[in-house]
């Protein structure tokens, strides 16, 4: 039987061109591409009534449409639309409740701490002890090790596996009961927990599905963390660069490298890899992506022998670019987040890159605003 080529609508969301995909697939009549366009974009509520009203009951939508209804604290309905499939972690959100209390703006100063150049902390109380969060925006709500969370009382079910890098381990949840963060308080907050955080990696991190909850800025420059209320601020002035949102914590962008302007990068400033410079300084690397992904960039086959390179072309986000990063190589042939939900990304894209700046998130626009400092 004959393949029939993908449509240019799909072509576009495969490519991560979201609002390209948007206009292709009103004139195609593709409701399953403007459902996800739509809840990519943060456009929850117009999704799920696309959803409802298209009669769409195909399961490639389930994971999507789910996370729709988490985003908008619907938890009931996110269990009801996978009926007797809930997951540990949905049960748990849907006996406990989170909520947030944040009444004006709080300033969070970076720590003291081995990994914080590379991978920021604020301090918090967190059911009753005081702890380092460190920033990640390729976490979920909180993330730590088992021996961490028997020590602070939180009970825990297995939860699946989960991946943290290029390793997947079982993984447990659990529900934090308080989290003070200066001003900002909140309660029953999730918490993944994973057997691979011990040793030097016994942190706690603080990620994207929490961040999302304020207008947060990381601003490394001044060394602190910004959270505002949603809603609260006009938007700063700075750069401004569109993000997407897969299922509850993958963001990503467009960027580029050299010339290119097309590459789908993840957004996960949570990258700790500590490569030798040709100055014999280490230097964090500002991306992370397998060989072929990086020959997909332009990069030749000879410059991809080691584990990393010297970047020869400036790297990109929207319209920001900078040189002479390190670039760090895969060492398996693929990669878990090589995909979302069929939209090719071509990369991570690390600390490294985003510390420069004073960035704002706003899950409101869908937005990043970076300042110079």
């Amino acid at each position: 039987m004959r393949l029939l080529p993908p449509s240019p609508a799909r072509r576009a969301w495969s490519a991560g061109r979201i609002e390209e995909c948007a206009r292709l697939a009103a004139e195609e009549g593709d409701e399953r591409l403007l459902v996800l366009t739509d809840l990519v974009r943060g456009r929850y509520e117009q999704g799920l009534a696309r959803y409802e009203t298209g009669a769409l009951r195909l399961r490639a939508l389930d994971e999507p449409v789910t996370h729709a209804w988490l985003h908008l604290d619907q938890v009931d309905r996110a269990c009801e639309h996978l009926r007797r499939r809930v997951p540990p972690d949905l049960a748990l959100r849907r006996e406990h409740p989170m909520t947030i209390e944040v009444a004006e703006l709080v300033t969070l100063p970076f720590r003291d701490h081995p990994l914080a150049p590379y991978l920021p902390a604020v301090e918090g109380d967190l059911n009753g002890h005081r702890s380092l969060l460190h920033l990640d925006t390729g976490g979920t709500f909180l993330v730590m090790g088992a021996e961490r969370a028997t020590r602070m009382g939180i009970e825990s079910v297995p939860n699946g596996r989960r991946h943290q890098g290029l390793t997947s381990a079982p993984a447990r949840t659990g529900i934090a009961r308080e989290l003070d963060l200066g001003g900002a308080r909140l309660t029953n907050v999730p918490v993944d927990i994973l057997s691979t955080l011990t040793g030097p990696q016994d942190i706690v991190i603080m990620g994207t599905s929490l961040l999302r909850r304020f207008l947060p800025t990381i601003d490394t420059p001044a060394g602190h963390l910004l959270l505002a209320p949603r809603g609260a601020a006009s938007p700063p002035q700075g750069v401004r660069v569109p993000f997407y949102l897969w299922a509850d914590h993958y963001m990503f962008a467009t960027g580029g490298y050299g010339e290119g302007r097309d590459l789908t990068f993840f957004v996960d400033s949570g990258l700790v890899q500590l490569l030798p410079g040709e100055d014999g300084e280490l230097r964090q690397a500002a991306t992370l992506a397998t060989r072929a992904q990086y020959r997909s960039w332009g990069i030749p086959r000879a410059d991809l022998t080691g584990t990393h390179l010297r970047a020869a072309q400036p790297l990109r986000l929207g319209p920001l670019e900078q040189p002479g990063h390190t670039l760090s190589i895969a060492p398996a042939r693929t990669v878990p987040w090589s995909s979302f939900g069929g939209i090719r990304i071509d990369g991570l894209l690390s600390q490294a890159f985003l510390a420069q700046y004073a960035w704002t998130l706003d899950f409101d626009r869908f937005e990043y605003t970076f300042r110079h400092r």
